[in-house]
């Protein structure tokens, strides 16, 4: 095997909780990286969804923002009013 060495930056605090986590599980932080690079390699992707949950705000603006596509329609007379919108707190 031609091994190599990667570097990465992460909190230290995410890092001694994964340390405990796959030390439990009997693996080294080394192995389960490897593990995961090679299922990357195996799926031809992430092993896993990655998923972002929008927050209540975005949500309710992705839905308008399909509707008003679907209709054709708008809610705003102005980029004031738009604005103003989009900077309250509703």
């Amino acid at each position: 095997m031609n091994a190599t060495n990667i570097n990465t930056r992460i909190d230290a605090e995410l890092k001694a909780d994964a340390t405990n986590i796959l030390g439990a599980c009997g693996l080294t932080m080394s192995t389960a990286i490897r593990i995961f690079l090679e299922q990357v390699v195996q799926t031809q992707g992430l092993p896993f969804d990655v998923k972002r949950t929008p927050s209540a705000k975005t949500a309710r603006a992705l839905k308008e923002a399909n509707e008003l596509e679907k209709t054709g329609s708008h809610r705003f007379d102005s980029i004031n009013g738009m604005v103003e919108d989009m900077t309250s707190d509703k």
